[in-house]
């Protein structure tokens, strides 16, 4: 298993956002997190990426996480594509990718540039262009590209689809596809359910920081009852 939690506590803000969460990721799933606003989605995902303290026990690939800095979890091959996107505003879409890339060298003649642009050709007619002139499509395009660039096994998205014209939302989901198919995990946190159940292998339900339902994504998302019961559809 890539990555196992285990009765995973914390608390974010003075207020106790996640109670014994467990959940596992195998290598090459796309597994789905979802759950109403408050729940503790991002928190979740912050919490695995060593942003948030924590209680119980997370393990990526065998190794546990506890009181590994941030940076030390993201050489592991956790990378984590914030809600807002945090780009470099004034800096040019490929300044922002080649960021993503510091700590990695292609000596094996991996491209990172051309993985991502592969995905996102838009970025290629955009390279000397500062992010803040972007669409919101196209700056979640470029920190999903920045994410990319570091060569992750494991890629955590927060709300990839938030601010983005409905146009370019399946294309945000698309590329995601694209991306567990060229070998890398993916865990997402997503309000737009029916999108990430129908991509995602597994999925689970948040609520007020509780895992209150797990399983096959197309189950969770064919239920009419747990639908209505946990997500509000």
């Amino acid at each position: 298993m890539l990555l196992q939690l285990e009765g995973v506590g914390a608390a974010y803000r003075g207020l106790k956002a996640l109670q014994g969460v467990s959940l596992e990721v195998a290598q090459g799933e796309i597994v789905a997190v979802v759950g109403a606003n408050g729940a503790g989605k991002s928190t979740l995902l912050k919490a695995i990426a060593g942003q948030v303290a924590t209680e119980g026990a997370i393990r990526f690939d065998g190794t546990p996480l506890a009181r590994v800095p941030p940076h030390r979890i993201a050489r592991m091959g956790v990378s984590l594509v914030p809600e807002g996107r945090r780009l470099f505003p004034r800096l040019s879409v490929e300044d922002n990718l080649r960021l993503g890339a510091y700590a990695k060298r292609d000596a094996d003649g991996f491209k990172p540039l051309d993985l991502v642009f592969s995905l996102f050709p838009r970025l290629s007619e955009r390279l000397r262009q500062r992010a803040e002139t972007l669409s919101g499509g196209e700056q979640q395009m470029l920190a999903i590209g920045r994410a990319l660039m570091s060569r992750p096994r494991l890629l955590m998205l927060d709300e990839p689809s938030q601010g983005i014209m409905p146009r370019l939302v399946d294309d945000i989901f698309a590329a995601v596809g694209r991306i567990r198919a060229l070998g890398v995990t993916v865990l997402l946190v997503e309000q737009r359910l029916v999108e990430a159940l129908e991509i995602a292998n597994r999925a689970y339900v948040l609520q007020t920081g509780r895992v209150v339902l797990s399983g096959p994504a197309a189950d969770i998302a064919a239920d009419t009852a747990v639908r209505r019961a946990y997500l509000g559809m």
